[in-house]
């Protein structure tokens, strides 16, 4: 089905604890403009709800998958929580054209995180799709999604509080590495496991070219011989034309009796090429399509982007 708007809008399954989307066409995907900020298309994908008491955490999880592009196009997955707690989170990445012969050619962005309610109640997460074209005429690509409760009561800390953290607005410049974003906690005594996630958003310049590795590292303290996590290791090339990657890290691993305090990192490092950055928070993005729509407060909004947060079990 082609889909300028409501045709695929009305694609969105009804609120529940899961929902998916297509695959639908997504035409009209704005053109880079001469000079000037990008427009991009917002696509309402689905919508999930749970009742959460207060304090309690829920683990978000989402992908958009995207194919069958015209051109270079800007894919991002964009999930946003109300309610009970609240949450915004954004990762994105290129999607190539059908016959460019790149793998890039399909691509699935995953948008992952926890919220904790502030209050007892009902927790409403929508899952949008933003989207522009890197050239100068308008595009199209097609998009399937998925997003689902992973889990609705994540442990946290001694206190209870979810072990998560996400950059505040600003690039940090991978050159030749950086170290960031870093999670660290005390977690209960008596528990089996620990799984550690991020993921890292990474800027480039349009035309350039860079070889990059990504490290999660996770250590245990506070007993003996305390264990180490799997480093989850991803190395990317990122071809001209590419200005944003999505990178997914995930490692889990047994916890010992006594080793109840941990560090986790993500360490970017630029194997070849020009380095990029380790992109924060997204502020201004519209909450609707059309640059007019982000002129008053009310209608824009601030996206977290890379995050690192720990569940354990």
């Amino acid at each position: 089905m082609a889909a300028g708007g409501t045709a695929v809008e009305a694609q969105a399954a009804a609120s529940a604890k899961s929902t998916s989307f297509g695959p639908a066409v997504i035409t009209d995907v704005p053109k880079t403009p001469e000079k000037g900020d990008a427009t991009q298309k917002v696509v309402p994908l689905g919508t999930i709800s749970t009742e959460l008491r207060k304090g309690k955490t829920a683990y978000v999880y989402s992908t958009v998958t995207a194919n069958n592009a015209d051109h270079v196009n800007l894919i991002d997955n964009e999930v946003r929580c109300s309610g009970a707690g609240r949450a915004d989170v954004v990762m994105g990445e290129n999607v190539f054209p059908r016959n460019s012969g790149s793998p890039l050619r399909e691509i699935t962005v995953v948008t992952r995180f926890l919220v904790t309610a502030t209050s007892a109640g009902k927790l409403t997460c929508e899952q949008f799709l933003r989207t522009s074209s890197t050239s100068e005429f308008v595009s199209r690509e097609t998009v399937r999604s998925e997003m689902r409760f992973a889990s609705e009561d994540v442990i946290g800390d001694v206190n209870g509080v979810a072990l998560q953290r996400s950059l505040p607005h600003g690039n940090t410049p991978v050159n030749p590495s950086a170290t960031t974003p870093v999670l660290s906690g005390k977690i209960p005594a008596g528990l089996k496991q620990l799984a550690v996630i991020a993921d890292v958003a990474y800027h480039r310049c349009n035309g350039c070219s860079a070889t990059v590795r990504f490290a999660l590292d996770v250590k245990t303290s506070g007993g003996a011989n305390c264990p180490s996590a799997p480093v989850a290791r991803i190395e990317r090339t990122v071809q001209p034309g590419i200005n944003h990657l999505a990178v997914p890290l995930y490692t889990k691993f047994p916890l010992k009796a006594g080793c109840t305090d941990f560090k986790a990192q993500v360490t970017s490092t630029t194997v070849a090429g020009d380095p990029g950055n380790i992109g924060g928070a997204a502020p201004g993005l519209c909450d609707t399509t059309g640059l007019n729509n982000c002129r008053a407060p009310q209608k824009n909004h601030e996206s977290a982007m890379t995050h690192i947060f720990a569940v354990p079990s």
